[in-house]
């Protein structure tokens, strides 16, 4: 995935990356909902394995996509105050 400078988009740049990375949060909050539930389910009917601990190990990840997103509501903010 290539990097995008934000300073560089414009405003009409910043919102459309703002609803693909939007869209990004909420897809891996649904994903980290669904390993969270499945790892509850397996921990109760087998006991602790590793569907225990999947979403702790996708929640870094999560972190730092959710800081870009963040990062370009930021960058919006900044534009719009100026």
């Amino acid at each position: 995935m290539k990097t995008t400078i934000l300073t560089e988009l414009s405003l009409s740049e910043l919102s459309a990356e703002k609803k693909k990375r939007g869209a990004l949060v909420s897809f891996y909050i649904a994903i980290l909902l669904v390993m969270t539930v499945a790892g509850i389910m397996m921990t109760v009917r087998k006991g602790t394995s590793i569907f225990t601990f999947l979403p702790f190990v996708f929640l870094p990840i999560f972190l730092s996509i959710y800081k870009g997103y963040d990062d370009v509501k930021k960058e919006i903010k900044s534009r719009n105050d100026a």
